[in-house]
């Protein structure tokens, strides 16, 4: 397969110090991520370091751009040959009903998937919409996947063996400029004993807050959890949007989504502190975590943000 970049300088910005206060202090790297389709057009290498993706979903759907670490010696071959048909084999099955069939294909996951560290990246963004997620990265090897479905069908996986899925291969190069992270304003504290707790309000206008895993667990999802912000309206059902959170049900994280997404933070490891920065206008929202009935656990957090003073 071909890579598919776009030019660089639409993709890759290295954001110059910052003055505050008359003082010079390093930002992060930007590296701008976009959905066309079913791909990713990214770049092939970015620095080390602190890095805000801004991820646009340029597609019809509903997409995320979970950041992964490969093992060493594993490469976007490994995982679309040996991993993605695995996962979409247990999905059909799932789908006709038969659970411990389902099961027991999961179970034939090469031993390396077990070695793969989620690192977070931009978490579930509607079509149209641009968000922006900051994490922390070493030199390494690592993807960009999306595993929401269309039709069943899981984006990172594609029957066409001469093609690969919506997975999007790409190498963190040492560097010794510094990098800082944003700036926050609020934040969210991750715990699978706790679920969502935050702290610091959220305004009209630009927020970035700040997102701690406080700890980690695998669900019964295969995932761990993380957050993603999502617009609520008169017509949401929150029940059926718990429900979508759960890709293992056959109309789990299936396109069209029942609310809009605004982006968020996909799982990270325990420990781990990464950024989500939104402009928000008024209106109902909730926090929301990708893990089954995220409800029961704590992991839906509705919020209001007001008119701006004087409005």
């Amino acid at each position: 397969m071909t890579s598919r970049t776009i030019p660089a300088l639409a993709v890759l910005t290295l954001v110059g110090a910052a003055c505050v206060g008359g003082e010079t202090t390093p930002s992060t790297h930007v590296v701008n991520v976009v959905a066309r389709g079913r791909t990713f057009e990214a770049p092939d290498s970015i620095p080390a370091g602190w890095t805000t993706f801004r991820f646009t979903n340029g597609s019809d759907v509903v997409h995320f751009a979970v950041v992964e670490r490969l093992p060493e010696g594993v490469s976007i071959a490994e995982q679309q040959a040996q991993a993605a048909p695995v996962f979409q084999a247990g999905m059909d099955l799932l789908a006709a009903g038969k659970t411990d069939a389902a099961m027991q294909k999961f179970g034939e996951l090469p031993p390396w998937f077990g070695k793969v560290v989620f690192m977070g990246g931009p978490g579930l963004t509607a079509q149209g919409h641009t968000s922006a997620s900051t994490i922390f990265l070493t030199p390494g090897t690592y993807l960009f996947e999306c595993y929401v479905k269309t039709d069943g069908v899981f984006h990172s996986y594609n029957p066409d063996t001469t093609a690969y899925g919506m997975v999007h291969q790409f190498t963190v190069m040492p560097d010794s400029s510094p990098s800082s992270p944003p700036p926050t304003t609020a934040r969210l504290t991750l715990s699978s004993a706790r679920g969502i707790e935050t702290a610091g309000d959220l305004v009209p206008g630009e927020n970035t807050v700040a997102i701690h895993f406080e700890d980690q667990k695998t669900y019964s999802n295969f995932a761990g959890h993380d957050v993603h912000l999502v617009r609520l309206t008169s017509n949401t059902d929150t029940a059926a949007l718990g429900a979508w959170m759960d890709w293992t049900q056959p109309d789990g994280l299936e396109t069209p989504a029942p609310a809009e997404f605004l982006g968020g933070l996909n799982d990270m490891p325990a420990g781990s502190t990464g950024y989500l920065t939104v402009t928000l206008e008024p209106g109902r929202y909730a926090w929301i975590a990708e893990v089954p009935d995220p409800m029961a656990h704590g992991f839906f957090k509705p919020f209001v943000i007001p008119p701006a003073a004087g409005s």
